[in-house]
C-alpha cells in the first residue's frame, strides 16, 4: 500500500514564494512611489525624483558614504495647500544628510521646486589612539 502523503502540497509553496517575490518588487520598484503619491497627492513625483537623484548624487555620497537607509516626511502644509515643505533624511555609511525642499503649485497646475536645502551631519567619535587619554 502506498503511504499517505503529510503535509502540505507543493503548490502551496510556490505560491507562497511567487507572493513573497510579487510583494518585494512592488515595494522595491513601485512602493515608495506609491506611498508618496497617495500622502502628498501631486507632488509626490516630484519628490520621488528628488529622492532618487539624491541617493545617487557624488556630492552628497561623497561626503556620508554609501546610503543605507530613508525617512521622509511633511513638514507643513501651506494654508491653501498650493506651497509645501518636504524633508528628507538619508542615512548613510559615515553620516547623514538631511535635504529639505520647497515646492510651490504654479498657476497652471504644475509644481515646481524653489529651494532646496542640504544639512550634513556625522557622528563624532573618539579614535581608537585616544581612548587611552581619556
Amino acid at each position: 500500500m502506498p503511504e499517505k502523503r503529510r503535509g502540505l502540497p507543493n503548490w502551496v509553496f510556490i505560491v507562497a514564494g511567487a507572493l513573497v517575490l510579487a510583494v518585494y518588487l512592488f515595494s522595491k520598484f513601485l512602493g515608495q512611489k506609491t506611498i508618496l503619491k497617495a500622502v502628498l497627492g501631486e507632488p509626490g513625483d516630484l519628490v520621488a525624483r528628488a529622492m532618487k537623484s539624491a541617493k545617487y548624487s557624488p556630492r552628497i555620497t561623497s561626503r556620508i558614504g554609501e546610503i543605507s537607509g530613508t525617512n521622509f516626511k511633511v513638514k507643513q502644509l501651506g494654508a491653501r495647500k498650493d506651497t509645501s515643505v518636504f524633508q528628507f533624511l538619508l542615512q548613510g555609511e559615515r553620516g547623514n544628510a538631511s535635504i529639505k525642499l520647497w515646492m510651490v503649485k504654479r498657476p497652471s497646475g504644475q509644481w515646481d521646486l524653489i529651494k532646496t536645502d542640504t544639512l550634513f551631519s556625522t557622528e563624532r567619535t573618539v579614535p581608537l589612539t585616544q581612548l587611552d587619554k581619556l
